[in-house]
């Protein structure tokens, strides 16, 4: 798989992840919310769900992310999305909390380490 960088400029960070065709086949980006702290979101293809590239991109928009100086990372997940908190909560160590009809997720960004450590690849 191949990233680069997709949706850079003031507060924003991108990702893509395309096979060996260069077909898209997931994307993540973090969007800056206040000093310190972004939301981030991943979309991985259908055919891919389950073999770790949810957990690669997340794990690589952190590393970059802590490098400008961001130090936590939110997410909102559907109450559906059960195999997207699996992910926070297993790679990254996340916490969640209910809020307004959706999971709340935060994480360090520094929290890229332990994902690596994990699930290397």
């Amino acid at each position: 798989m191949a990233h680069d960088v997709a949706a850079t400029g003031p507060g924003r960070l991108g990702l893509l992840a395309l096979d060996s065709d260069g077909a898209l086949v997931g994307h993540a980006v973090a969007l800056t919310l206040s000093s310190g702290r972004a939301e981030v979101a991943v979309e991985v293809s259908d055919q891919l769900h389950g073999e770790g590239l949810g957990t690669i991109l997340i794990a690589r928009l952190a590393e970059l992310a802590e490098m400008l100086g961001i130090g936590t990372l939110i997410a909102q997940v559907l109450p559906d999305n059960r195999a997207m908190l699996e992910v926070f909560k297993d790679g990254f160590d996340a916490s969640v909390r209910w809020s307004e009809g959706v999971d709340m997720v935060e994480f360090p960004t520094s929290a890229w380490r332990l994902a690596r450590a994990r699930y290397p690849g």
